[in-house]
């Protein structure tokens, strides 16, 4: 690896090609300066050990946060004004690679770095007891890790926050929904109610069954017949061929492709940030494809015969005996339904059984009974103190009968409502 100077132009007296070891304008004095660029010359001075000593330690050049005066990097305070180093900007470190252009003058240096970025300005840092007994401020690095590190320490305290603050919400929620309740009174608006009468008649009626009859059946009659359903039955087993498509694996010649290392040796520079350029050389090689002369296969359809078990069967038709027989038995032949809007249910009795039946005794054909089925009571609710209970004020609910009777108008029934005014318990009887 070779080091050599490279050079600065002063922007103040238009002095060009002043070497990296020279920290002020000898044509006008004044101190290289924050966001200078250096470039390669030609013929560049190698640096000597002399040399080496006057760049400082090896570092790039830091500028002062005073005077802007360009400083070695074992400066700890400004050549210049004196100031102490603290958080001074340092220059950049540039590496240039195979392909990349190095400056070899001010205005390519410009175009390389166009937004004046050749230096760049450290985190600031939190002076603590340790920090400020040091001699040296800690390294761009380190600061990025340090603030990092205190991210990754608020992380678990974030994260336990949102739990708790999820788990707070939850609890409020549920508190609301079943715990923050409070007492309205309703009144009832309007009854309705449905019944129904349902009249059967003891009917002689003609059936028929398959297989078998009821034991009260009488005047039997049967015949064995075709059902109309069709029994597989199981013959065997036969070998079937039959034409197929089959594969076969088949080798041919192809042009195969693959790739190998190339070893190489380039050229890389370095801006080291001091006024100085590192030259070296690296293992810049690559990997190139070529191709060869190789056999592959593939699967090719043909034609084939296969062969493959198949069932022998035949269907049979399923015989059973028929029964047609006569039963008497209780037939319904007429509902009578009622309803009503008021609190006084009643159901249909303007009608007379013919031969009414008495449950003690058996009954015979041509009576009849009544059986009464009660339906569905439900009562409308008024809450008048809260129209945001059930629909502007006013619900519905379903009772059994005896409940149902018992709910008088004009009386104030109390309900359990939650936070959002849901009823949680309906109004019961008093």
């Amino acid at each position: 690896m070779t080091r050599t100077l490279g050079a600065w132009d002063c922007t103040y007296c238009n002095t060009k090609e002043i070497l990296g070891n020279v920290f002020d304008c000898p044509g006008c004095g004044h101190p290289r300066p924050r966001g200078v660029r250096f470039y390669q010359i030609p013929d560049a001075p190698i640096v000597t050990p002399e040399i080496a000593e006057q760049l400082g330690s090896g570092g790039p050049n830091w500028y002062c946060n005073h005077c802007d005066s360009g400083n070695k990097d074992d400066n700890a305070k400004c050549w210049n004004c004196g100031a102490e180093k603290g958080t001074s900007p340092s220059h950049e470190v540039k590496n240039y690679l195979k392909g990349e252009r190095v400056p070899k003058s001010m205005k390519e240096a410009e175009e390389a770095d166009p937004d004046g970025k050749s230096w760049v300005v450290p985190m600031p840092v939190i002076p603590t007891v340790d920090s400020e007994l040091e001699d040296e401020s800690p390294s761009t690095e380190d600061r990025y890790k340090s603030f990092d590190n205190k991210i990754n320490r608020f992380k678990p305290f974030v994260i336990g926050t949102a739990v708790v603050v999820g788990l707070a919400f939850l609890v409020l929620l549920i508190y609301q929904v079943f715990f923050n309740t409070h007492i309205e009174l309703v009144q009832v608006s309007g009854y309705s109610w449905t019944q129904n009468v349902m009249v059967q008649e003891y009917q002689t009626v003609h059936d028929s069954s398959w297989t078998t009859h009821p034991a009260e059946a009488y005047n039997v009659s049967s015949d064995y017949r075709d059902t109309g359903r069709d029994e597989k039955i199981h013959d065997g087993w036969t070998t079937e061929e039959y034409q197929d498509t089959c594969y076969e694996t088949v080798s041919y010649q192809d042009t195969c492709t693959d790739s190998k290392y190339v070893s190489d040796t380039c050229t890389g520079t370095t801006d080291n940030g001091d006024g100085s350029f590192d030259t070296y050389t690296y293992e810049c090689g690559s990997y190139e494809s070529y191709t060869y002369s190789c056999t592959n296969t593939r699967q090719e359809p043909y034609s084939c015969t296969q062969t493959r078990q198949v069932e022998v069967y035949h269907y049979e038709d399923v015989y059973d005996y028929y029964y047609e027989y006569d039963i008497d038995m209780w037939i319904t032949i007429v509902n009578y339904p009622t309803s009503g809007t008021n609190h006084s249910p009643f159901y249909f009795s303007d009608f007379t059984l013919n031969d009414a039946y008495e449950e003690s005794d058996t009954p015979r054909l041509g009576q009849q009974q009544a059986f009464q089925f009660p339906g569905e009571y439900t009562v409308t609710w008024l809450c008048q103190g809260n129209a945001k209970v059930g629909d502007e004020g006013y619900f519905t609910q379903k009772y059994s009968l005896s409940e149902w009777e018992l709910f008088e108008t004009g009386v104030d029934y109390p309900i359990k409502v939650n936070f959002f005014n849901a009823i949680l318990k309906m109004p019961t009887p008093q």
